[in-house]
Order: structure tokens, then sequence, then C-alpha cells
């Protein structure tokens, strides 16, 4: 009776002390989130891509911030009630506008808001220019959006934050403040053959056209001016020259682009050897018919490297999946090796263009080389995987043979460079002076030119300091069909990108322009999460059977040719006129047919096999293996327990 009396007592002591551990380890955890949101701005971010801690560009940013901004934010918590991901969303924005204004060290001021039918509040918000959304047939609208102003009452706005954009949101919000901060902008000088401003064709048909999205989000920071193909020199106040797909430009322009970039001024350069976006857009500076191809080759040569000639750059690890229309069948999903898409192991870490980026979409992309002997410094900004080869631009012009492409594959094993940043010493591609085109011509007394050519006898021969040009082998990427989605929400136009193509162009131009407060910050969570295990395997599974499939289907496309020759269109009947040899063959034709039919389906059906067991089995993995794990190391420990447990009493 008394052992039974201790055990108990035991037990009763040992069960208070846990309860009261437990009730310490509670008021720890309160009183320390007490103290952290009193006086400090401290969390643990365990996230792969750091979701809730401050980017260095955000941080510098609000160090810049030399008068007060303030942010008013206004949330209609209707809105969260009837649409909770909603409700998830806005307090997802205000703790990081929290964390904005405890980084600002009183730079900057947040009031919050929750507008009303028919208020003041839904007056000023209204006022700001944010957008409004009907809830119910009542009419009545929430909102979702944010009004930041300056003491010189400059304003910027997010009409409405959409959740599609919540991996953006930190460089909205970075841009907004930015642009309240640092209102001077930088001067981007546009020369482009491509259709950037939009179809000019159909705006004079009175159809809608809008500027590509890069062109937009360029304009919302920095003054783009777009200047001829046909200019004797490139204005002084432009901070970074753009140069688009540059076709046919005169030497008086190429001389320009010379001393431009000797004199150290910046250069982001456009190059293509088989523009996609001319061939489906064409315009009056590139009608159809001719070249869709671009290169800037004595420019090029005097930097020290160049785009290879006539070939473009084929992955089959990165490439596309596209819809491919297979006769008898519809349309099958199929690996297009000339549209690339590029993850972070094919992006340049250490360069502060694309550092933090981890996605780009390429189409039909050029290959760059160093030249043997260059003074420059030829750094690859993106580049292709090994399991590459070289396509002749003969090959994807009109409807290319994609299928024909994959099978023909024979890899290189080789990674090729389609975008480079180049910097050092370089000579002037003009050696012998300014062509006649570039010299200066008389002008009318009291004319004052925007730009004046260099004169005679002032024009470099090699450069004044490290040039610094930033070249991608491709046009493409800026197209808005390779890296956004355009959708309709009630009216206005929003964009969701799925890759990272506007933000390197936008870390590009800031880099060469000197800035650098919102690199780091562009592509936080842009990334798509595709499931690469499966992917990979997909991926290989079809190069393993794409061979043979493509020669069974050319082996069924040439008996089915055979049979029409002999039976005419109707190749269901045999005709009567036929001789016994004829009818033979016939017979013999339908049935190769059908066996080639059922060996093209078995091996579809193989690779669709594969990839179902593989989907098996990490559904298994995710939903299934870790509860089994847990319940197994709760029975282990349960078992251990009660082994204790029974000698403690037994010892007793």
């Amino acid at each position: 009776m008394d052992a039974s009396n201790r055990t108990r007592g035991l037990f009763a002591s040992r069960r208070a002390v846990a309860v009261a551990a437990l009730i310490c380890i509670g008021l720890i955890l309160i009183s320390a989130n007490i103290v952290i949101g009193r006086w400090g701005n401290w969390r643990l971010d365990l996230t792969a891509d750091r979701l809730y801690t401050l980017s260095p560009g955000t941080l510098h940013t609000l160090a810049r911030i030399d008068e007060p901004i303030t942010l008013r934010f206004y949330y209609s918590n209707r809105l969260g009630n009837e649409a909770p991901a909603y409700g998830v969303y806005a307090q997802r924005v205000r703790e990081l506008l929290a964390q904005y204004v405890a980084a600002a060290k009183g730079k900057l001021r947040l009031e919050a808001y929750d507008p009303q039918p028919f208020s003041n509040v839904e007056d000023r918000a209204m006022a700001f220019g944010l957008q409004g959304v009907p809830l119910d047939t009542a009419g009545d609208r929430v909102y979702f959006g944010l009004a930041a102003t300056n003491s010189t009452d400059d304003q910027q706005i997010i009409s409405f934050f959409q959740p599609e954009r919540e991996r953006f949101l930190e460089y909205d919000l970075t841009k907004l403040i930015h642009s309240l901060a640092v209102p001077k902008k930088s001067v981007i000088g546009l020369i482009s053959s491509l259709p950037l401003e939009g179809d000019m064709m159909a705006m004079m048909r009175g159809r809608p056209s809008h500027p590509t999205v890069v062109l937009e989000q360029l304009r919302q920071l920095d003054k783009v001016e777009t200047l001829g193909t046909d200019i004797d020199a490139i204005p002084a106040d432009v901070d970074v020259l753009m140069l688009v797909h540059p076709q046919n430009l005169p030497p008086k322009t190429l001389f320009a682009i010379d001393q431009f970039v000797l004199n150290g001024g910046k250069a982001l350069i456009f190059v293509d050897p088989h523009s996609e976006m001319q061939e489906t857009q064409p315009n009056g500076t590139a009608p159809p018919g001719v070249s869709t191809g671009s290169d800037l080759v004595p420019l090029f040569r005097a930097w020290g490297f160049k785009m290879l000639p006539g070939v473009v750059a084929g992955d089959r690890s990165n490439a596309q999946q596209v819809e491919v229309p297979v006769p008898g069948r519809g349309e099958e999903t199929i690996d297009y090796i000339a549209w690339l898409d590029l993850k972070a192991a094919n992006l340049n870490r250490s360069d502060m263009i694309t550092a933090d980026l981890s996605h780009l979409t390429m189409a039909s992309a050029g290959i760059l080389e160093p030249l043997p002997g260059a003074k420059t410094n030829f750094e690859p900004l993106v580049w292709t995987s090994p399991d590459s080869t070289k396509i002749a631009v003969e090959k994807l012009g009109g409807l290319p043979d994609v299928a024909g492409l994959l099978a023909d594959f024979k890899p290189d094993d080789k990674s090729y460079t389609l975008a480079a940043h180049v910097t050092g010493p370089a000579q002037s591609a003009f050696p012998a002076g300014p062509p006649d085109a570039a010299k200066p011509k008389m002008s009318k007394p009291g004319d004052i030119p925007a730009a004046q050519p260099p004169t005679a006898g002032t024009w470099l021969k090699q450069a004044r300091a490290s040039i610094n040009v930033v070249v991608v082998a491709d046009s493409d990427i800026l197209d808005d069909r390779t890296w956004v989605q355009s959708q309709n929400f009630f009216g206005q136009r929003v964009i969701v990108p799925f890759a990272n193509n506007g933000d390197f162009v936008a870390d590009a131009v800031d880099v060469l322009a000197g800035g650098e407060d919102l690199v780091g910050l562009r592509s936080r969570g842009t990334a798509a999460r595709p499931f690469e295990v499966v992917d990979e395997f997909q991926r290989k599974a079809q190069a393993r059977y794409s061979a043979e499939e493509h020669a069974l289907e050319q082996k069924l496309k040439a008996t089915e040719a055979k049979l029409a020759g002999l039976t005419g269109k109707d190749q269901t009947e045999t005709p009567a006129n036929l001789s016994p040899e004829q009818t033979k063959a016939v017979a013999q034709f339908r049935l190769d047919i059908l066996q080639t039919r059922r060996q093209l389906r078995d091996v579809q059906a193989a690779l669709r096999s594969n990839i179902q067991r593989l989907q098996e089995g990490l559904e298994f993995l995710d939903i299934a293996m870790i509860p089994i794990i847990v319940a197994v190391i709760a029975v282990v420990v349960g078992v251990v327990r009660m082994r204790r447990r029974r000698r403690r009493i037994a010892e007793v």
C-alpha cells in the first residue's frame, strides 16, 4: 500500500513539474513576443526565398528617404469577411508595411483606413485613384490599395493589391517608395526596329494596342526617349543607350554608338539571329520578307566578342514544352529545344544584374563568344546547360518541325553564352575616323542641334575608361508572349509575370545607370516552382522515346502515302481494277499501318506509364510517407516510455 502511494505521489509530482514547465514556456514565449513587438523588429525567416526579410535594396531605399513619406493603406474589412483569401493577403501586406515603417526609423508614417460606402474615407480613396471593386449586386465597392505621398505632394499608388502578385509584393512597395524618395529618373535612349511601342497598324485601324510590358515598366521609374535609327550622335542626357534588334543601321549611327560607349556611355543591346517577334509582328521598319536577324559586327569586334552567325542555341535540358498538332491524334506536348526555360543554374550569381533572378525565358536565342586576344572582360550572364547544340536559323522559319528538332538532337556537351556583361579597355570600330555620313554638315545661322556629332579631330580612338556594355543575343526576351500573362480585372489590365524577363531588363538598366536600390528584390518569389524531379524524369523519358516515336510517325506517313497512291483518297476500299500484285501490296500496306500504329501506341503508353509510376510514387511520399514515419516514431516512443514506466514501478 505504501509503495502504491509513493508511486502515485511520484507520478503526481512529475505531472506537476511538467505542467509548471509548460506554463513557464508559455509565459516566456508571450513575454518574448511583447518585448520584440515593442522594442524591436526581429524575426527568424526560414523560407527558401527569404520572403519575410527585407532585401538590401529595400533597406538602401529606405535609408535614402530625406523627407517623410506617408503611406495610406485602404482596406475594406468586408472584403476579408466575404473572401478569406484576401483577408490573409491583407494581413501579409500589413505586416510587410509595418516592417518598412520600423526599418525607415521615422521617415515613413503608416495610416490604415476601412472605407465604408459613401463615406469621406471612400471619397479620399477614389480621389487617390484607388480601384473599388463591386462585391455584390447592390453595387457597394470594397478597396484594397495603397496611396503614398511625400512632402512635395508627389503621389504614387497601388490601385488594388492582387493576390496573384503576392510574390512581387516587396518589389511593388519598394518601387513605390523609391519613386517618391528618388525623384530623378534615369534617361534611356531607345533605338529599336521592333514595335515595342505597340502595333501601329492596329492603332491606325482603331484597334487597341499597348506598348510592351518591358517598356511600360521602364517608364514607371525611368524616362525613355525614342531615338531614330538615322542619327549623328547620342543626346548628352542619355544615361543608358538601349538598342533592340538593330538592323541595317547607317555608318554614322554606328559611329555615334561607338563614340558614346568609348566616352563612358552605358549600353544595353539586344541582337538576335532570328527575331520571332519581327516574324509575327512585321512593321514599317521591318516588313515581311526581310531578314529576321540583327547584329553589330564591327562594334562587337572592336569590343572583343562576337555573335555566331546563322545559328541559335538549342538546349534539351531547358527546353520549353509546347503543344504540337499530330495528324490523327490531336495535340501532344513535346520539348521545343529552341525555346528556353532557364533556371537559376543558368544565371550568373556574382553579377548584380542576374544575382537574384531565378527564371528567364528566351526564344531562338543566339550564341555569344569572346574573341581570342580580346582586352575586354567577357562575363557571361546567362548560359545554356551542357546538353545543348547549335541549330541553323533556316530550320526555325515559319512553322518549325519541333518533333524533328528533338529527334535529331545531338548534344555538343558545351554550355553556350546567351547574354554577357562586357567591360574593360576597347578600341574604336572606326580607326580611320568618322565615316563621311557622320561628318558635321553646315547648318543655318541660329540653328541649335539637339545633339552634335563629333567634329574632325575630336573623336576617340580608344575608350576614355572601361566600357560598360550588356549584350543579349535574343530580342524575343522582350516580347510579352514570352514572359507575362495579361488578365482583365473589372476593366483593368492586370499583368502577371511567370518569368523574370522584365526584371532582367530593369536590373540591367539600374546597374548600368549606377543605381542598385531595386536590384536584389525584384525576383523575390517570382520564380515558378515547377516539380523539378517530375520535369527532369519527363524530359529524359521523352528524349528516350521521341526518336523512336518520330521514326514510327515517318514510317506511318510513308506507308499511308504509298497506300493512297494505289487506292486514291478512299483508303478503306480496294479498287476493283488492281492487279493481284497491287491488291496484295494494298493488303500488306494496311497491315503495316496497323502494326506501326500499334507500335506507336506502345511507345506512347510506355512513356505515360513511366510518368504515372513516378507520379504515384511522389503522391505516396507526399501523402502517406510522412504520417507513417510520424506514427512509427510515436509507437516507438510510446513503447520505450511504457517499458521505462514498468521498470520504475518494478523498482519501487
